[in-house]
C-alpha cells in the first residue's frame, strides 16, 4: 500500500474508509450532533423546583437563626439532595453542563441567577454574625426569592443554552456516560 504522506480521507459514516468525506456531509453531521445534544439537554420539570426548595430551606433555617440541631441536618440533607439531583440529571441526559459550555445569552441568565442567589444567601447568613434572627417575613422573602429565581432563571439558562448549542454559539457539554 502506498502512502504519499497525507492522511487518508475517509467517510466516517461508511466505516470502510474508502472514499472522500464530503464537506457538506461533515457539516450536516455536526449540525445533527448539535441538534441531538440540545434535544437531550432538557432538564426534568422537577429539577429546578427541587433545587430551589433545597436552597430555600437552607436559607430559611439560617435566616431564622434556628438551633444547630436544625441547621446542620437541613444543610446535610440539602447537600445530599443536591448531589442526588446532579446524579439524576447526568443519568437522564448522559451530559453535564458547566460554565465553559455557556454561550453569551445563557451566561447572562446564569449570572443573574448567581447574583440573586448570592445576595439572598448572604442576607440569610446575617444572623450568624449578629445576635438574633432576621424578621420572619424577611427570612421567608429571602427563601421565596431563592426558590423563584432558581425555577425561573434556571429554566432561562436551560432554554438559552439549548438554542446556543443548536446554533453553534455554545460548546457541546461533555458526555457523562
Amino acid at each position: 500500500m502506498e502512502n504519499n504522506g497525507s492522511p487518508p480521507r475517509t467517510d466516517p459514516g461508511s466505516g470502510c474508509g474508502s472514499g472522500p468525506y464530503d464537506v457538506a456531509a461533515a457539516l450536516a453531521d455536526v449540525d445533527a450532533a448539535r441538534q441531538s445534544v440540545a434535544d437531550r439537554l432538557i432538564t426534568p420539570w422537577w429539577y429546578h423546583p427541587a433545587l430551589g426548595t433545597i436552597l430555600a430551606a437552607i436559607m430559611l433555617v439560617s435566616a431564622l437563626d434556628l438551633h444547630n440541631f436544625v441547621r446542620l441536618p437541613v444543610a446535610l440533607v440539602g447537600a445530599v439532595g443536591i448531589g442526588l439531583l446532579v446524579g439524576a440529571y447526568q443519568r437522564m441526559t448522559g451530559l453535564w453542563v458547566d460554565l465553559r459550555n455557556l454561550g453569551p445569552t445563557s451566561r447572562k441568565w446564569w449570572l443573574a441567577y448567581a447574583v440573586i442567589v448570592a445576595v439572598s444567601a448572604g442576607a440569610s447568613l446575617v444572623p450568624t454574625f449578629r445576635e438574633g434572627p432576621l424578621p420572619w417575613w424577611l427570612a421567608v422573602l429571602l427563601a421565596a426569592v431563592a426558590l423563584v429565581a432558581t425555577i425561573v432563571l434556571g429554566r432561562g439558562v436551560d432554554g438559552a443554552l439549548r438554542e446556543e448549542i443548536r446554533s453553534g454559539v455554545a460548546a457541546l457539554p461533555r458526555s457523562r456516560r
